[in-house]
């Protein structure tokens, strides 16, 4: 983890992680500006979170969708918002999250709860949340 935590203060270039080598640093992905910058703004792509979107939006919910800060160090995570989204907000507070090794996406993990943000190298996001023991999902985008 302290590795980590160097990568985010020294340049992106000279970072020694695997998958933020300096042939990255030329076109950095969203991962790589999360490491480097700590935040990215995230926006959904529905007005509403959904039974399920693997394939489409199955079902929506009556769950609104916000957008939201993903902010990150090595080894926690959070999500501003509007105070109107609390709920769901205070789940993520000090979350753990997970940076996969070739840079291809970071978890952010509940801590409170069941739940997850998954954000993609390309910057696309998808957001699980347990309502009422039913599990809904929001997608976006984060640059």
């Amino acid at each position: 983890m302290k590795a980590r935590a160097h990568c985010l203060i020294a340049s992106l270039a000279a970072c020694t992680w695997p998958g933020f080598a300096a042939e990255d640093a030329a076109s950095p992905s969203a991962i790589a500006k999360l490491a480097q910058t700590g935040e990215l703004s995230c926006r959904p792509s529905l007005p509403a979170f959904c039974n399920n979107v693997h394939v489409s939006c199955s079902g929506q919910t009556s769950i609104k969708t916000f957008p939201f800060k993903l902010r990150a160090t090595p080894s926690q995570g959070t999500i501003e918002s509007a105070p109107e989204t609390e709920a769901l907000r205070t789940l993520y507070e000090n979350a753990r999250i997970e940076w996969d090794s070739q840079g291809r996406y970071v978890l952010l993990l509940a801590q409170q709860a069941s739940g997850y943000i998954k954000l993609l190298a390309d910057g696309s996001y998808s957001f699980r949340t347990y309502a009422q023991g039913v599990g809904a999902m929001s997608i976006g985008r984060c640059n």
